[in-house]
């Protein structure tokens, strides 16, 4: 038997303790390096000394301050519909987050979807399928917007993510807040803010996403010619491998016991929607976001699935259009295979925010 005495465990804590203040102490030096070349980068757009690309037609972008997890692309594919059903024909372009192929893809034309996540990268393809509308991924969102412009001839180009992407002039610059941009307020890498919160001043709209409680600190950045809106993420109905909607008396069945699969930036948020919905969650397999499905990847949540005795698995919709092209494996293994799509409206003030968005628009054509 081996003994540690009390003076022992005394050094190990203080040790531990230590080596926990050294990190934290890194990080928050790290986070003031990162925080000044961020001020400098704005001051420089700010103060008109870096270049500005502005396009033909009306620029909106949607974004945020974090390092994801607000609802950003569920909010594009909101407003995008929103502006088809008005009559306004839009063009979307985003980076396409880990997409395989540099530069300019066309994700979709508005009909032909290219159904490859690795060409497209998961958001822009999830997008597409979602929209009736060109959909076009590129590391410079500014030079996407320029060849958008001129493939598609659009009467507005939607940015998703395009907060930070100071380069590309924007009519209407939307951003997303929710509950963890404000309760944790250290820029990266301590925290998850991209830019401090004071950064809410350059939006034209602030959307409040999911429920924030106190927003008093929100709004000592805000002025009076913004607008505020809140949103709330709403679980829609319940989609199989072969795209059928799942009706009531089978998802009671569905929902005795699951394994989910996410690679999202709150993978808890995701487990959440589904336990408040009666789903019995027997197990959360949580990867990074945007992750890259493979076959060896696949076979290791089926052999889980077995280990577990699950044979149902609940994905979200960004991990759903790169699951499903094993749609083979999980048949061969007698694995179901689900998407619980979410999607993301206004809650108060549709209409104004519905008129806001058309009159900006309007107002650019008068010009």
């Amino acid at each position: 038997m081996i003994q540690i005495d009390s003076q022992s465990h005394i050094e190990l804590r203080t040790e531990s303790h230590r080596e926990k203040n050294n990190k934290g102490n890194m990080l928050r030096l790290l986070s003031k390096i990162y925080g000044s070349v961020v001020n400098a980068k704005n001051k420089r757009y700010d103060n008109g000394k870096a270049e500005i690309v502005k396009c033909n037609v009306p620029v909106i972008s949607v974004g945020n301050l974090t390092t994801g997890g607000t609802g950003k692309t569920p909010y594009v594919i909101y407003l995008a519909n929103l502006l088809i059903e008005s009559g306004i024909r839009p063009v979307i372009i985003g980076k396409g987050y880990r997409k395989k192929r540099s530069g300019y893809v066309l994700v979709s034309d508005g009909s032909f979807v290219v159904n490859d996540p690795d060409l497209s990268g998961d958001e822009m393809l999830l997008i597409a399928k979602k929209v009736k509308a060109p959909v076009v991924a590129h590391e410079s969102k500014s030079e996407a917007a320029l060849i958008a412009e001129k493939h598609f001839s659009p009467d507005v180009i939607l940015i998703d993510d395009g907060f930070q992407h100071r380069k590309l002039h924007r009519d209407i610059d939307i951003l997303l807040i929710d509950s963890a941009s404000l309760s944790n307020q250290n820029l990266l890498p301590a925290g998850r803010l991209r830019e401090p919160l004071s950064s809410v001043s350059r939006a034209n709209i602030i959307i409040e996403t999911g429920k924030i409680g106190d927003d008093k600190e929100l709004r000592n950045y805000l002025t009076n010619n913004q607008k505020v809106f809140k949103a709330e993420i709403i679980p829609d109905s319940l989609i199989g491998l072969n795209g059928k909607i799942i009706d009531d008396e089978e998802i009671i069945k569905i929902k005795d016991k699951v394994l989910a699969v996410s690679g999202i930036a709150k993978p808890e948020r995701f487990e959440n929607t589904l336990t408040s919905n009666g789903f019995n969650v027997v197990k959360h397999i949580k990867y990074r976001d945007h992750k890259r499905y493979s076959q060896y990847i696949i076979e290791e949540i089926t052999a889980e699935c077995k280990k577990i005795g699950v044979n149902q698995i609940i994905a979200t919709e960004k991990d759903f259009v790169k699951i499903r092209m094993y749609s083979s494996i999980f048949e061969k293994n007698n694995i179901e295979c689900y998407v619980f799509p979410i999607k993301i409206e206004i809650v108060d003030g549709q209409n104004e925010f519905r008129d806001y968005i058309l009159s900006k628009i309007e107002s650019f054509k008068e010009k």
